[in-house]
Order: structure tokens, then C-alpha cells, then sequence
């Protein structure tokens, strides 16, 4: 990723956008940060913001029109808040808090002729830049036509206090000064830049400036001399003349600095946001109004300042675990990461976060500018995992788990039984077969008894979890394994049950028919006859990996229809489904991230949960959530059987039951058998329900015991307590280091605690 690629990428994130009452400010006032002082009650802190960003408070927080009101999101509610009036609590409520530093003196000088806000603004700028101002002014005192006009809304000292102001920024202030052509023009020759208040000069009258600004850097002609402040007359506003000052500031300061005038200067004064706030939640409020009638006082500014609805986005955050786990939000997560791709030397901090996103793509829809994070960190990891700058340990497990299913104990290709072609593919994928056995075995024959010319059977691996883990080879490598199996069974139809099979299968081979095991069923005339009719009401939890497929969900729907469930949607549904956690290889590369989303998503409806991805079923249930699956109802177990009390299988059951799965079937349906199980898979087992709990948190599976076990016994390596007679023994059967101990009885082997290290040293320097 190069730095034009971030800041693409950074550009469609809009939560730094913006509120709609700053952007519509001249003077960019922070208004939500105002507001949420004043909602705490903290008069001062509101003080500071105007200060920050507010030339003379005092005066411009008590006559700004305050064209913010206009932008405010509240009126989409009920009433815009009184932005103005708070203001003018605030700056008489409290006095100075900040004073904006000052620069060192950089030479320059500047001559400020007016003494309107305009030159006020203009000559205050200025002299915080470092630069020899002098301001001259006809009257006796700042302020120019406001001392006429607002004088009763201020205090009396405001322009006394507002001169002591400048004069302690260093600016030269020069009263009752006349300013008529030929004195203006000197001021031209004399000094280096020259600023002209509207306020109290006529430019239409001087022979060495034009009559009219220019609109966006305010000169007036081309050696220096800058005009502007609003004239006295119907039009008149304040805001316009300070943000006119500010303006002419910025032209002064470049002009000086003999740089472009014009560059990059779209973003001055009031502006257009992207962002975007929702208002759905956002519950009506009646406008707080002072009892005075005129002005607030404390506890009514205060309530009038909570009707704010501190304009934001962070839509995706809202609903997604991995970005609220991080506290980032998509521009900040992208600058993370393109940081941790550019280290040569050093800590790459951000690995955990890179792997730890589902790559589920819901922030993505929720995104009113669609930020692509899943593909962002996919990438970011496929790019650490080819420069071998990511530490196997995140994935390991899962690819060895992906491997396991790849093999001979698991894997399967056959024919329909007594048939040499296949019209059609049923591929139940990994998770369903490890989950749910006995429902695949039973889809298999009713989609046998159902469909014409014959439908082979596919026990595999479409490769998702290496990509996921940014292992681009071993991903191709899959892929071309089932596209030669697709070849050698005649390009069939692929029946896949896994809706991120179907997505990869459709993306990655678009030459080879696929359609989805819902779509096949919900076609059918009839339904299994032994299919059950749940007992109660059901939320349908969609898989993130129908995001993309209306036509599967709606399949589903119809399916729960004809089975009388009484359905109901979750509160994020459809393409708006999040993560289970098993997406992306979450819940391996971050448990403690992988249980959270999966009880974020348990707890989107109140009801049961219905399932129709296995992970989601068993991750649902894992977070305490009843959960069934959807193939549970169309092709029930034992009767009496209540598929919501089936609990989370495990790694290891899992194993378990997809060797089972191909062995039956094998033996069922072909004749044959799948050939001698590993000598290690004879050892019993006696493991306490907690310590298997432990073993599945980290990753340690019941065969990995046995294995460590059966190395050692056969080779007697392994350390011997004599205390309490266990033995702790080690192997490391590929890349990963199980330790466990253990103790030897006439029932079998019980197994006391067991641990592993997936660390990779380097080989030792020479």
C-alpha cells in the first residue's frame, strides 16, 4: 500500500468529518465538544472551545448570528438547538480560559487600516503569527460600526479589553488616525502587506485597489494588499467580517511567505460534510427556553445543551465487536496498519488487530461510503504472511485443523452409489460435517432419492481458512485440488451447504455451477416426511456469509415457512448479519474476541436462535444462547430430541465426527472401509469436563493427547513423578509442541493438564 492508496482509503472513512453546525461555522467552532462541556456543566471547558476558535469571545460569543442553528441535525427531530444563545451564557457566564500561544516574531510588517472586527480579526491573527502589526483606526476605539449597532449587548469594557488583547499579542494599535486615499497608499509603499476593513473604508474610492475582493483570498490587488468585512447595511453580519479577517490573515501570512495564495484553501470558512449521523434512535426533546425570556441561566443552559446528539458516525463500530475491541474506527485502523506493513525493524504492534477481524464485510454494508476493511487487513495479512513477517502461531491451528479435513481420514470423493456420473455435487463443507454428521448423512439420501442423474457426495475443504490466514499458496493449492475434482467428476452442479463456500466457489471458479443446498430444497416439491415443526418462536440468525446472496436468504425464509416455524429476525438481519466469530479465523487468533462476538450475536433477538451455518449454530450456543440448526428440523435425530439443548461440539468432537461421518458412509453406502485408524487413536482417555474445556481453549485436541501419550509410552519418554505418580511427557508431531501430563491406570490414561508452545525459533547462527 503506498501513501496515495491510504489516503484513498482513509478518505472514505467520514467519522473526522465534520459535525453539521461546525461545518456550517466560518470560524470552525467545535460546537459538539461546546456542547458536551455544557452538558456536564462545565462552564469552562465550554470557554475554552470558544477561545480556541473564536477571535475576542467576549464580543463575537454575544453577536455571532450563529449560522450554525441552521445545520443542526437536531431539527430532523424536533427543533435545532439554541446554539447562539448558549454562547452568550457561556462567554458571560465565565471569563478568558485559554490564551492561544503566540509565535516567535518572524519580521514582517503588516498594516491593518480599520478598526472593525474585521481588522480586529485580521490584526489578531497576525500578530499570534509572529508578524509587526500596526492597526489604524479613525475612531477613538475598536470596534468600528459595532459600537454603534451592539453596544447595548455588550459590556462596556468589550473593546477596551479586546485592545489589551492585541496589545498583548504585540500588535501597535493607532487611534483617531484619518484614513483617506493618500494615506492609505502610503501605508501600501510603507509597509510589506496591507489589510483594508470594509467596515470604515470605501475600497470603491482608492485608485490602487480594486473595488471587489477576490473571493477566495481576499486581495485587492497584486502587491500585497487584502480587503474585506462586511459593509454597514442590510447585510450586515458579524460572523461574515471576523471570517472575513481570518481570511485575509491567512493571504497576508502566505504573501509573506511568497507562497500560492490559492492553493488548497477549499476548505476555508463554511463548508459542505460528508458525515454521516443517524438520527433513528434519537428520541424527541423539547427545546429548553429561558424563563427570562432572554437569557439562560445555569441549569437551563445546561438541559438545553444535552438535547445535542453529538453528531458522529461510527456506524460500524456501533455494531462490530473487532473495531469497538481496538477502539479504532476505520481511518484510524487503516493508518495502523499501513504503519505496521512499512516497519523494517521493530515491534509490528498492530499483528494482533490485523488478525483478529472476521473479514465479514458488515462494517462494509453499514458504511454509508462502503470502507473496505475485510479487504484491507485480508491483504495486509497475505502481504505479512509473503514477506514472513506474521508469526504462524495466530493461524496455526486452524490450518492444521483445514489440513486434518483435507486428508485421508476425512476427506471423501465418490459417485452416487451404483452410478459412474453426477449431475449434481453435494458438498455439506468442513464445519456442517464435523457439527452436524447425522444431518449430512440424511441430506445426502434425500437429495439421492430427490434429484435426477445422479448426486456424488464431496467430504472436503473449500480452503477459506487459509486464505483467511493470508496463505495465498496453500489457498491456490486447495483450490486447484477441488477444481480437479470438479473436472474429474464432469464438471458437476455444486450443492454447497455453507454459504462461504458457495461465496468462494462463486468467486474463485465462476466456470463451475453452484447453487446452494437451500435453494435446491426450498425448490422441492416436498419436504423430508420426518421433518419437525419447532415447539416455539425462532430468531433466524443469518451467517455473514450470505451478506451477498438474497436469494439464499429468502430460500431459508421460505423453508422455515413451509415448516411452520414461527420466525423471527434478529435486530440485525439479512446482509446486515454480523460475524459468529469464526469468521476470518477469529476465534483462533483472538479467543477472548471470538466469545464476544459470538455472544454479540447471541444477543440480538430474545428468542431461541435458528441457524443454517454450523458455526453460527455451535458458536451461538457456545455463548449460552439455545441454538439449533436449520437441517435439525428437516432431518431430526431421535425423537425426543430437542436440537436447541445440543451443546457446542468442540475441536475435538469435531475431528471425531467427521472421520465417523466418512467411515459410516464409506461402509453404508459404498462398501467399504476407510481403512486402519492410527494405532494412537486406541488410547482412552479419562479427562475431567473442565480440563476439556481448558484443552479447547487452547487448542488442544483429544488426539493431540493421545498422540503425546502414545510416543511416550512407547518409547518410555517421559518424566516420572514419584510423588503422585504422573508422567509428563512432550511431542512435537509437525510444527506444534504438546506437553501433557498424565497418569496410567488399568481404565485407560488420566489426563491431568496439558499445554502447548506454537512458536517457531530460527535455526542457531553459525
Amino acid at each position: 500500500m503506498d501513501q496515495q492508496a491510504l489516503r484513498a482509503l482513509e478518505a472514505c472513512c467520514v467519522q473526522e468529518e465534520p459535525p453539521f453546525c461546525s461545518a456550517a461555522c466560518p470560524l470552525r467552532v467545535d460546537v459538539r465538544a461546546f456542547m458536551a462541556a455544557l452538558t456536564k456543566g462545565d462552564t469552562r471547558s465550554a470557554r475554552r472551545v470558544l477561545d480556541r476558535h473564536m477571535p475576542f469571545p467576549a464580543i463575537v460569543g454575544r453577536l455571532c448570528e450563529a449560522p450554525c442553528q441552521a445545520a443542526c441535525k437536531r431539527i430532523e427531530v424536533d427543533s435545532t438547538l439554541a446554539i447562539g444563545l448558549l454562547e452568550r451564557y457561556c462567554v458571560a457566564a465565565t471569563e478568558q480560559v485559554l490564551k492561544p500561544p503566540k509565535m516567535p516574531a518572524k519580521g514582517g510588517r503588516v498594516a491593518v487600516a480599520g478598526g472593525g472586527l474585521f481588522g480586529m480579526t485580521a490584526a489578531l491573527d497576525l500578530a499570534r503569527k509572529g508578524r509587526e502589526v500596526h492597526l489604524f483606526t479613525p475612531a477613538k476605539e475598536l470596534g468600528g460600526t459595532l459600537e454603534e449597532k451592539f453596544r447595548s449587548h455588550l459590556p462596556d469594557d468589550a473593546f477596551i479589553q479586546a485592545a489589551s488583547t492585541l496589545s498583548g499579542y504585540g500588535a501597535h494599535l493607532h487611534f483617531q488616525v484619518r484614513l483617506d486615499a493618500d494615506a492609505l497608499k502610503a501605508f501600501a509603499q510603507d509597509y510589506e502587506a496591507l489589510c483594508l476593513d470594509g467596515n470604515e473604508i470605501d475600497m470603491a474610492g482608492l485608485p490602487f485597489a480594486a473595488s471587489t475582493p477576490d473571493p477566495v483570498t481576499l486581495a485587492v490587488n497584486d502587491v500585497g494588499c487584502f480587503g474585506g468585512g462586511a459593509p454597514n447595511g442590510p447585510d450586515f453580519q458579524v460572523i461574515r467580517q471576523v471570517a472575513d479577517g481570518r481570511r485575509a490573515a491567512l493571504s497576508v501570512e502566505r504573501f509573506l511567505q511568497k507562497v500560492s495564495l490559492t492553493a488548497e484553501r477549499e476548505r476555508e470558512g463554511s463548508i459542505s460534510t460528508r458525515l454521516f449521523t443517524s438520527i433513528e434512535q434519537v428520541q424527541p426533546q423539547a427545546a429548553i427556553l429561558p424563563a427570562s425570556g432572554a437569557e439562560y441561566n445555569s441549569t437551563e443552559a445546561r438541559a438545553e445543551a444535552s438535547r445535542c446528539i453529538q453528531c458522529e458516525c461510527l456506524e460500524c463500530v456501533k455494531q462490530c465487536a473487532f473495531l469497538q475491541e481496538f477502539k479504532e474506527y476505520p481511518k484510524t485502523l487503516v493508518r495502523r496498519v499501513y504503519n505496521n506493513l512499512s516497519i523494517v525493524q521493530g515491534t509490528r504492534s498492530a499483528n494482533t488487530m490485523i488478525n483478529s477481524c472476521s473479514l465479514c464485510s458488515q462494517c462494509t454494508i453499514i458504511c454509508p461510503h462502503d470502507f473496505p476493511m475485510a479487504a484491507l487487513c485480508r491483504d495486509a495479512r497475505e502481504r505479512m504472511v509473503q514477506t514472513e513477517h506474521m508469526p504462524p502461531s495466530a493461524h496455526d491451528f486452524a490450518l492444521e485443523e483445514m489440513r486434518f479435513t483435507l486428508g485421508d481420514a476425512c476427506s471423501l470423493a465418490r459417485h452416487q452409489p451404483g452410478m459412474d456420473a453426477s449431475r449434481y455435487l453435494f458438498f455439506p463443507g468442513c464445519q456442517l460435517a464435523g457439527s452436524a454428521p447425522e444431518q449430512v448423512s440424511a441430506t445426502y439420501q434425500f437429495l439421492m432419492d430427490q434429484l435426477q442423474g445422479g448426486v456424488g457426495l464431496l467430504l472436503s475443504c473449500c480452503g477459506i481458512p487459509a486464505q483467511w490466514a493470508g496463505d495465498e499458496a496453500l489457498f491456490q493449492e486447495t483450490l486447484a485440488s477441488l477444481q480437479a475434482t470438479l473436472d474429474a467428476f464432469g464438471k458437476p452442479e455444486l450443492i454447497c451447504a455453507c454459504t462461504s463456500c458457495l461465496a468462494l466457489v462463486r468467486k474463485h471458479l465462476p466456470a463451475y455451477a453452484s447453487t446452494s443446498l437451500w435453494e435446491i430444497l426450498a425448490a422441492l416439491e416436498h419436504l423430508p416426511p420426518e421433518c419437525r415443526t419447532p415447539t416455539q418462536p425462532l430468531a433466524l440468525h443469518d451467517p455473514c456469509g450470505a451478506r451477498d446472496n438474497a436469494g439464499l436468504r429468502a430460500s431459508v425464509r421460505q423453508l422455515c415457512g413451509r415448516l411452520g416455524v414461527q420466525l423471527h429476525d434478529t435486530t440485525m438481519p439479512e446482509e446486515l448479519a454480523d460475524c459468529c466469530g469464526y469468521g476470518g479465523l477469529m476465534q483462533f487468533a483472538n479467543q477472548p474476541l471470538g466469545r464476544k462476538a459470538a455472544t454479540v450475536k447471541a444477543g440480538r433477538s430474545e428468542y431461541p436462535a435458528l441457524a443454517y451455518c454450523a458455526m453460527c449454530r455451535d458458536n451461538v450456543a457456545g455463548a449460552g444462547k439455545a441454538s439449533a440448526h436449520l437441517l435439525e428440523y428437516l432431518f431430526p435425530g431421535k425423537a425426543g430430541d430437542d436440537p436447541l439443548e445440543r451443546a457446542n461440539p468442540g475441536f475435538s468432537l469435531r475431528h471425531e465426527n467427521r472421520s465417523r461421518l466418512k467411515e459410516q458412509l464409506m461402509h453404508s453406502l459404498w462398501q467399504e472401509t476407510a481403512g486402519d485408524a492410527p494405532a494412537h487413536s486406541a488410547l482412552r482417555l479419562i479427562i475431567a469436563p473442565d480440563l476439556t474445556s481448558l484443552l479447547e481453549s487452547r487448542h488442544i485436541l483429544h488426539e493431540d493427547v493421545q498422540k503425546v501419550i502414545f510416543h511416550a509410552e512407547q518409547g518410555g519418554n517421559y518424566l516420572l513423578n514419584p510423588e503422585n505418580g504422573h508422567r509428563l511427557a512432550k511431542y512435537k508431531p509437525v510444527r506444534v509442541t504438546y506437553w501433557v501430563e498424565y497418569e496410567a491406570t488399568d481404565n485407560g490414561f488420566i489426563v491431568h493438564n496439558s499445554y502447548s508452545h506454537r512458536m517457531v525459533l530460527p535455526e542457531a547462527l553459525p
